[in-house]
């Protein structure tokens, strides 16, 4: 047989091109249909296939209320509509500082420990996803916010500091300029500030900034900014007027008039995020966030999904987009296996009479290495997937069986090779 990715010859027994190492498709394929998978010992397997007590860390954000206005129903753990728990929100810092710590004294603490958490930050950055939440400094994996006492051990810090409420804030300087009695720069990038709470507001401090007093007005003016919360999180639906809004804004922002094909779309009160491509350009999948502005709506980032460390990118450009509004995927790891040739597949399922010749071509086709969906003219969907040599194919009904399917078969699912809507 011949290796779809480097077009080596390789041997019929062979499961990995011995060249590239990809996964090699043969001849063989299995008709499956996904309402057989879908029954009693299947909903043990969702969770049995994990091995982690039943965690589902890829499923989409969780929905509030959809976009239609109507309340969602309460999670459920069924296999047509996993939906797992979402994560509860960190309690918002509180400071409970002494008030009347000599102001010599303060100054001297929030410089000392400004220095040690921007070292550390440096030092770590690339094993340590720290991002701006509410205006605080927030630790994503451990969906925590930042306190001294989680440093200790981390960095060389003095003991007498564990007790003391220090505050990490995470700005930009530039947004901080506004205020008075700040002596801040106009640095774009976002830069952690240490602070402590006194009677005259907040002393805060950051690397290369040399701060100064913030009211404690004018601190809750720029935490209102930065806030994370715009309303409930909502998956917008085909045919729904933000549906056909957002695709004028990707088409006038992209100069195409073809369309696009829809893989995922949340929004709250104040942004949207897209993951799309081209109607003509399938490979071509795209991020977008867009914003509300003056009841209109813009594109403000595209292609974040070049970026290593897209989250942090999205922060910085906009403190306040609630990240739990991204997709439950890194999609720059998932398009290194997208696969744009599924011709041999399409043959097999003409041989084995699941589609005929009128079906062709394709409606709509994404996939990975080991992983396709379908969609034909005729309303016929499949979702395949390649194991130990041989291509099983599911019929589905939907994009939201065609997702549980996926969350069953795969510990991390491709789920962007599917469209919710075109």
């Amino acid at each position: 047989m011949i290796c779809k990715g480097c077009k080596t010859a390789i041997n019929d027994n062979n499961k990995l091109c011995t060249i590239c190492g990809r996964p090699v498709r043969n001849n063989s394929i299995k008709w499956k249909c996904l309402a057989a998978l879908l029954t009693g010992a299947a909903v043990v397997s969702a969770f049995a296939l994990r091995g982690d007590g039943g965690t589902l860390p890829y499923e989409e954000p969780h929905v509030y209320s959809d976009e239609r206005g109507t309340t969602a129903p309460p999670p459920t753990v069924t296999v047509q509509e996993i939906v797992r728990e979402a994560r509860p929100e960190a309690p918002l810092p509180v400071s409970y500082a002494n008030l009347d710590k000599p102001i010599l004294e303060v100054w001297s603490m929030v410089d000392e420990i400004s220095a040690l958490i921007n070292a550390y930050h440096s030092n770590h950055s690339q094993t340590v996803l720290f991002l701006s939440k509410n205006g605080y400094l927030f630790d994503v994996p451990a969906n925590a916010y930042v306190f001294v006492s989680q440093l200790y051990g981390l960095i060389d810090i003095d003991e007498r500091f564990l007790e003391e409420s220090i505050m990490f804030f995470y700005f930009r300087p530039i947004d901080l300029a506004r205020y008075r009695n700040l002596n801040v720069s106009q640095q774009e990038n976002l830069v952690i500030f240490t602070g402590f709470e006194t009677r005259e507001g907040f002393a805060i401090t950051g690397p290369g900034e040399q701060g100064g007093i913030i009211s404690r007005e004018d601190l809750g003016d720029i935490l209102d900014r930065y806030s994370w919360n715009h309303g409930e999180i909502r998956k917008i639906y085909n045919h729904s007027d933000t549906h056909y809004t957002v695709m004028r804004a990707l088409t006038a922002y992209t100069g195409s008039n073809a369309g696009f094909d829809i893989r995922y779309m949340y929004r709250d009160d104040r942004y949207i995020c897209v993951v799309a491509s081209p109607r003509d350009d399938f490979l071509n999948i795209s991020m977008f966030i867009l914003e509300y502005i003056e009841g209109a709506v813009f594109v403000r980032l595209s292609n974040i999904e070049g970026f290593d460390d897209y989250r942090r990118v999205i922060n910085n450009a906009m403190p306040d987009f609630n990240q739990n509004l991204l997709p439950p995927y890194d999609l720059r790891l998932g398009l290194r296996d997208i696969v744009s040739d599924f011709s041999d597949i399409i043959d097999i399922m003409l041989h084995e009479e699941l589609i005929t010749y009128a079906d062709i071509p394709a409606l709509f086709v994404s996939g990975t290495f080991n992983y396709v969906y379908f969609e034909f003219e005729s309303g016929m969907k499949f979702l395949g997937h390649f194991e130990e040599g041989d291509w099983s194919i599911y019929v589905v009904e939907d994009y939201e069986d065609a997702r549980a399917l996926l969350n069953i078969l795969s510990r991390r699912p491709p789920l962007f090779i599917i469209r919710t809507s075109g």
